[in-house]
């Protein structure tokens, strides 16, 4: 039980710290728009200081709701678990609170009006009901499942990067969240990591 006690809250906000970093100081976003530029020679996206550093904001938002889809799928393997259902109380609850630190700290660090904060939770209840039907389909059985639906951070981020070219922006788009969805299992192992 050591360890829940350890989760919370300090750690929470060192993820939200780590991720902004990482979208940030470490330009994830910046090289994903500089990569997708001269894969498909789309120069033309490109708008000037203030549009590049908007679209560059705009993404790294959605970047950080795809990341915090990430957190609850690797919360588990830090208590040696896999399945939420066999968690104690004491477990759940230290999990949920270093989820709500983790948004906390976001909240504070991009200085959110009421407005903001209610946009945010709105864009990841889209975020998280697309996660509970994609593990509700990788949890049914072969003859029930239905075609796989795309992240909401595909369409959302292609449509921000290059609406005329919208095909091979979701290309571009659906190789980077596999770097997203990686990153944020990196970052949430790092801050997490034994020993600290």
């Amino acid at each position: 039980m050591a360890r829940a006690r350890k989760l919370f809250p300090i750690y929470g906000s060192a993820l939200a710290n780590n991720m902004l970093k990482a979208v940030e100081r470490e330009r994830v976003v910046a090289n994903f728009v500089a990569r997708y530029i001269d894969e498909y020679d789309r120069h033309g996206i490109l708008g000037g200081p203030a549009r590049d550093r908007e679209l560059a904001e705009t993404i790294g938002r959605e970047v950080v709701l795809a990341m915090l889809l990430e957190v609850p799928k690797g919360l588990p393997r830090f208590f040696g678990k896999t399945q939420r259902g066999k968690f104690t109380d004491s477990e759940k609850q230290a999990m949920d609170a270093f989820f709500q630190e983790c948004i906390a700290a976001l909240g504070r660090a991009w200085n959110w009006k009421p407005e903001d904060r209610r946009r945010f939770h709105q864009d990841f209840t889209l975020y998280s009901e697309f996660g509970a039907r994609q593990t509700a389909q990788e949890n049914a059985p072969k003859r029930e499942k239905a075609p796989i639906e795309e992240p909401p951070f595909i369409g959302r981020v292609a449509l921000l990067l290059d609406p005329s070219m919208l095909d091979q922006a979701r290309r571009a788009t659906r190789k980077f969240y596999g770097e997203v969805e990686r990153l944020a299992q990196s970052l949430l192992r790092e801050t997490l990591r034994p020993g600290r």
